[in-house]
């Protein structure tokens, strides 16, 4: 389990870096609620923040939201926001009610079955350690969307977040967990939202 989970994370952030170095990154298209989000009519009806990591390398805030189209009531999408931003670079991900559960599973699953620490690492070697439902095999990802992994070098460890930009956002000494409680208080608020 632990050679397969690594093996995961690792080719799927392996093939993010490959796309950057031959410069031939496929166009991502935007998940159904960041379409929805950038619709000239659409407004946010409700948002709530749920979590947030900060660390000296990045910054992530979760937020809970309800968009509504004002020319189409009532149609409204739910979900998540996380705006991600690092020393070099920033980015929002969107990601549907419907998926949220999927994504919390796979976070979960990381902070269970993570069996490496910083000093089962090489020097100068990296790890990870991902969930299978991020791994994309050969097929490039084609939505912009999120995959985290923790990984793992020789002197830290934390959370790798990306979002097929070709960016890593890295939060040292944090884990898979607290982006997962994140979205588990996002599932609870949006049950409750109106």
């Amino acid at each position: 389990m632990k050679f397969v989970s690594t093996a995961i994370a690792f080719g799927s952030l392996l093939l993010s870096v490959w796309q950057t170095q031959v410069g031939q990154a496929p166009p991502l298209q935007p998940t159904p609620l960041e379409a929805f989000a950038k619709m000239p009519a659409t407004h946010i009806a409700w948002s709530n923040e749920v979590g947030r990591l900060d660390t000296s390398e990045a910054h992530a805030v979760v937020t809970a939201l309800v968009l509504e189209d004002a020319a189409q009531p009532p149609d409204r999408m739910r979900g998540i926001r996380i705006d991600l931003r690092n020393r070099d670079s920033e980015d929002q991900v969107y990601l549907g009610e419907e998926t949220l559960g999927v994504y919390k599973n796979a976070l979960d699953e990381i902070t269970r079955f993570v069996k490496l620490s910083a000093e089962d690492v090489a020097p100068g070697g990296c790890e990870y350690f991902g969930a299978e439902v991020f791994w994309y095999g050969h097929k490039v990802p084609s939505v912009h969307a999120l995959t985290a992994a923790q990984y793992f070098i020789r002197d830290s460890s934390g959370l790798s977040v990306n979002a097929f930009k070709h960016t890593e956002f890295r939060f040292p000494h944090q884990d898979a967990s607290q982006l997962s409680a994140a979205i588990a208080t996002a599932i609870d608020q949006l049950k409750n939202s109106k």
